[in-house]
């Protein structure tokens, strides 16, 4: 990842929307072993014919979905996403299956989940742009979202503890150098370290983690 200091800082649905068209080539050259990488997101889910609810948060195109068809052909997909330009692109790529996907433009920050409605609540690549109070509410409603016997499967950045305090000053510097506006959401990164992150799941309320895979700042880790 660049440096905050050579970064724009853009509303989060405008910096997607304008990067639609390329972000899967980007992703491609960025995650590392990328198709090993989305294929693991989804080797927590159980594989069966069952309709299965799932919920896909910073859905983006779509990337992890075809690897989830492949565990749960019948599962019924809702995918939020503040991107308007990125939801189409993943209608498009997944139009054979658009019966069982439900397509939500909305920040999954403010939107509501339910209380126990999904067997499996996935994000991939957009969970690095919170901080601590903010993740620690979004993991908490996760949590309540998730059935009985169910888990939540995130793959992200993560960091050393070092640069994660280095990365979190960055993102308070930005918001005073640049006059940011408060309770607006911006394209900002602040990774957190595996360590932090095991301390939020521990706070919202999951008791196992497990890490599935780490590949430099890449990760696929699970809470139940």
């Amino acid at each position: 990842m660049s440096s905050q200091e050579t970064v724009k800082y853009e509303e989060m649905s405008s910096f997607f929307n304008e990067r639609a068209v390329g972000y899967e080539a980007h992703m491609r050259d960025t995650v590392n072993s990328f198709e090993t990488y989305y294929n693991l997101i989804s080797c927590s889910i159980e594989e069966t014919d069952k309709e299965v609810e799932i919920l896909d948060l910073g859905c983006g195109t779509g990337l992890e979905i075809e690897g989830i068809f492949k565990k749960a052909p019948n599962a019924r997909i809702t995918c939020i996403d503040m991107s308007e330009q990125m939801l189409e692109i993943l209608l498009e790529k997944y139009k054979s299956k658009k019966n069982q996907i439900n397509i939500i433009k909305d920040s999954y920050l403010t939107h509501s989940f339910g209380v126990k409605s999904y067997d499996y609540v996935i994000s991939v690549m957009t969970m690095h742009h919170f901080i601590y109070d903010e993740k620690k509410k979004l993991y908490e409603k996760i949590r309540s979202a998730v059935k009985d016997g169910g888990r939540y499967i995130e793959g992200d950045y993560v960091v050393s503890q070092e640069n994660e305090e280095k990365w979190l000053k960055e993102y308070y510097k930005a918001y005073e150098k640049f006059g940011l506006e408060a309770g607006k959401l911006y394209h900002i990164d602040i990774p957190f370290s595996i360590e932090t992150q095991k301390k939020l799941f521990n706070e919202a309320g999951f008791a196992k983690f497990e890490l599935v895979f780490k590949e430099g700042e890449h990760t696929i880790y699970f809470v139940e």
